[in-house]
């Protein structure tokens, strides 16, 4: 059975990271080299709303596959397959996981340009991802 209060709750976690990245303004690149604090801040923003993301996901495939997924990237495409997502998106929350990685384990090797991209860029991927999950919410799982 989906336990749709942990959902709402990582929904809410997601949301809460969100407003937080959005509120801090870096318009360049340059912008983001030199401040070491909002690097930080942004980097583990993002770190923090993809594990969200991949808690839902692992927690989504645990209640309705019988399939165990290998990677946080074969979760996503369990998903799919299950109908829970889009499977137009599987593509985006397998790079979020992928970038996710990134962070974790090749911390001292983050490439400022890929983190600043992502930011500016892709803030939207997690909100079509929390629309995903409002509308499972409301649905009869």
């Amino acid at each position: 059975m989906i336990d749709k209060k942990l959902l709402e709750r990582k929904v809410l976690k997601i949301e809460e990271y969100l407003r937080e990245l959005k509120s801090v303004k870096v318009e360049t690149l340059h912008d983001y080299r030199k401040d070491f604090v909002i690097k930080r801040f942004i980097e583990r923003n993002l770190e923090l709303i993809i594990e969200q993301i991949i808690d839902i996901c692992r927690h989504l495939v645990s209640r309705v596959s019988s399939k165990v997924p290998e990677t946080y990237s074969e979760c996503f495409e369990i998903l799919a397959e299950e109908g829970l997502i889009n499977l137009e998106n599987v593509e985006v929350y397998k790079r979020m996981a992928k970038f996710r990685n990134l962070l974790i384990h090749s911390y001292d090797k983050v490439d400022d340009e890929v983190v600043y991209g992502v930011y500016k860029k892709h803030l939207n991927d997690f909100s079509i991802f929390l629309q995903e999950m409002k509308v499972l919410l409301k649905s009869d799982l």
